[in-house]
């Protein structure tokens, strides 16, 4: 670090004649803020993703297994989670500091830097993995970690961030740019934002997003710019004519990055544990290009980009993980039927005459016998709907896709009836099973439009100066997640397109005038985070094989204005997103600024499903967190 540290010092000094070197500091500019966030729950509901939360803490389940499924030979038994639920009071609690640099180095270069710094005090009502004698294997998976990001093999995936179970300190921007005429040349770590869209992304390709700092439910009108994951690289901008700019990048590929399992904002659920093999990919390099200017009365825009998708996809794997089935066979299953119980008796046999031998069996499939892995057919069917996931034939797959799951005499099943027999044995047997799943990330090549137009109407109407924006893009094969977790991802082309209206308009003399925006998205075969639809609208008690998917594509719809008051001390500011199959988000905010050092922001997010089954919309993911915020801040 101190060697790092000398070299960057060096290497200004050495652009800038020797200014450091002399104590000069007359070009250097900083400003910054530090910052109070919290978000208070108003409703009741814990997140039923993580294990404080889960949907069946608690809850007397009747299970009923049998090998084959679909045997008379039966046995009944009623389970109970043994997990204790929690209740948190917030959902998010931290202190936050940034300093931005600007240093002026010559008449060509500038150094642009800044370092960014989380604190979470840890005050929540947390998962005890102790609690219920888990051995859970694998990164986080005992106690909750807020900010570090675990990869297989370890290491730091962002070499520009250091983090902790309960801070993170980064240095999202420290790049040199060169400027020369109509040439600018920027190299370091950056984000690149390209698009208009307000809680979409269709141009914004550059870099994937960070969610462990408030997941989706930051303040809506700073869109994307505190969750853009930067990237070492080299942008080269190009001023081709008066109204014509050529932009391109090349950087290191970072990937999307989601909250641990057990933290506030968790999206997997903590039944799963993710073995995230970024590592694997930390060399790869993205690149784009983007081309805009105007014809006539029209701007227009293309881009390329030739990237890793930085949300990767999931697919059962080896859990590796040799802990057995526990216990005696008779002891095990009180009530079991001779005929099944000769059935089982033949597999202790095989496997050596005791149950812990399944052990090295099991390291072989998806599979890690712990109590904090599902525990019924029920909260199988429940989560794997919830997931937008395939329940019975994500059975199947972890089955076929591992042969060593025959040797446990598992078999594919054809129905929900038999996934459900099936499955409640091997609960039965293990006292609760974890499924292990790895990300991969795969190369995709994006295609872009985009045009805007300003319309031109009677001055002082509401038509006039209204700004419309339409981007598309296009992604040849794009890779989704199987919603049967299998190895064979989907792979389908994807049309995504949005529709923004913008404008400015003055209602009275007496008050400024107000910004609106409104918003319409389609993308043809995932939703708005990326989730393939066909894993859409399932329930507990069916699959996606008996229920169907969504197979006419995904439809958004946003809404959102600012008000600013006289003297532009208060500000109210409302946001709306709807999903057309039900879902909506509203999100009303107040701004206070008495003055030019303090800001007081606080805004409620509410989230619904006002009709339909809630697994067929995408907002549902987040239906718990209604929740009010406050951000209390100090520019400086």
């Amino acid at each position: 670090m101190k060697f790092a540290k000398s070299a960057v010092v060096a290497v200004i000094a050495a652009m800038s004649g020797n200014a450091l070197a002399d104590g000069g500091f007359g070009n250097l500019n900083f400003s910054g803020f530090l910052r109070f966030e919290s978000a208070y729950k108003l409703g009741g509901d814990e997140n039923p993703f993580n294990q404080g939360g889960n949907l069946f803490n608690g809850v007397a389940v009747e299970r009923s297994g049998g090998i084959p499924p679909s045997e008379v030979g039966l046995f009944n038994d009623v389970e109970t989670r043994q997990v204790a639920e929690t209740d948190n009071d917030f959902n998010l609690m931290y202190v936050r500091g940034r300093l931005d640099l600007g240093y002026k180095i010559s008449s060509n270069f500038n150094l642009i830097g800044s370092v960014r710094a989380i604190f979470d005090p840890v005050i929540y009502d947390e998962f005890n993995p102790r609690q219920v004698d888990s051995q859970a294997c694998c990164n986080f998976y005992q106690e909750p970690n807020y900010f570090e990001y675990a990869i297989e093999g370890g290491g730091r995936a962002n070499p520009m961030e250091w983090a902790g179970r309960d801070y993170m300190v980064d240095i999202p921007t420290l790049y040199v740019d060169y400027q020369n005429g109509p040439l600018l040349i920027r190299a370091g770590n950056q984000q690149i934002a390209w698009g208009q869209a307000l809680f979409f992304r269709v141009l914004d390709v550059p870099n994937g997003l960070d969610f462990r700092r408030h997941s989706i439910l930051d303040f809506a009108s700073e869109e994307y710019s505190d969750k853009r994951v930067p990237a070492l690289g080299l942008r080269v901008s190009y001023q081709l004519s008066e109204s014509w700019e050529l932009d391109s990048f090349a950087q290191k590929f970072q990937s999307t990055i989601y909250s641990n399992a057990n933290t506030p904002y968790n999206v997997i659920a903590s039944q799963f544990t993710v073995r995230d093999y970024y590592d694997d990919y930390s060399d790869k390099i993205n690149y784009g290009a983007r081309i805009r200017g105007s014809i006539g009365d029209f701007g227009v825009q293309a881009i390329y980009a030739y990237r890793y998708n930085p949300d990767g996809v999931f697919r059962w794997t080896k859990s590796d993980v040799n802990r057995g089935l526990p216990g005696e066979l008779p002891n095990v299953i009180p009530g079991l039927t001779d005929n099944l119980g000769n059935i089982l008796q033949g597999v202790v046999d095989l496997l050596g005459g005791s149950i812990p031998a399944t052990g090295a069996i099991l390291a072989q499939t998806p599979f890690e016998v712990d109590p904090t892995g599902v525990h019924s057919a029920e909260e199988w069917f429940t989560y794997a709907a919830m997931a937008r996931l395939d329940a019975r034939e994500g059975l199947n797959a972890s089955i076929e896709d591992f042969p060593a799951t025959a040797l446990l005499l598992a078999q594919p099943v054809d129905s929900d009836e038999a996934a459900r027999r099936e499955l409640d044995l091997f609960f039965q047997l293990s006292g609760g099973l974890r499924g292990h799943i790895e990300r991969q990330y795969f190369r995709e090549r994006v295609f872009g439009l985009g045009t805007s137009y300003v319309v031109l109407g009677e001055p002082g109407s509401f038509l006039d100066q209204l700004i419309i924006n339409l981007e598309a893009t296009y992604v040849p094969d794009r890779k989704f997640t199987n919603i049967t977790l299998g190895q064979k991802f989907i792979e389908h082309d994807e049309w995504t397109t949005a529709l923004v209206m913008e404008k400015y308009h003055r209602f009275t003399q007496a008050f400024p005038a107000t910004y609106f925006v409104f918003q319409y998205m389609h993308k043809s075969e995932s939703d708005i985070f990326g989730r393939h639809l066909s894993g859409f609208g399932a329930t507990p008690e069916e699959s996606i094989s008996t229920t169907g998917g969504i197979d006419h594509g995904s439809n958004y719809l946003v809404l959102a204005f600012q008000q600013p008051f006289p003297s532009l001390v208060w500000r109210a500011d409302f946001a709306a997103l709807y999903d057309a199959e039900g879902g909506l988000l509203l999100q009303p905010a107040v701004r206070w600024k008495p003055n030019g050092n303090f800001t007081v922001e606080a805004f409620y997010n509410y989230i619904d499903t006002v009709s339909g089954n809630p697994n067929s919309n995408a907002l549902s993911s987040a239906e718990w967190a209604d929740e009010l915020a406050l951000r209390v801040s100090y520019q400086f």
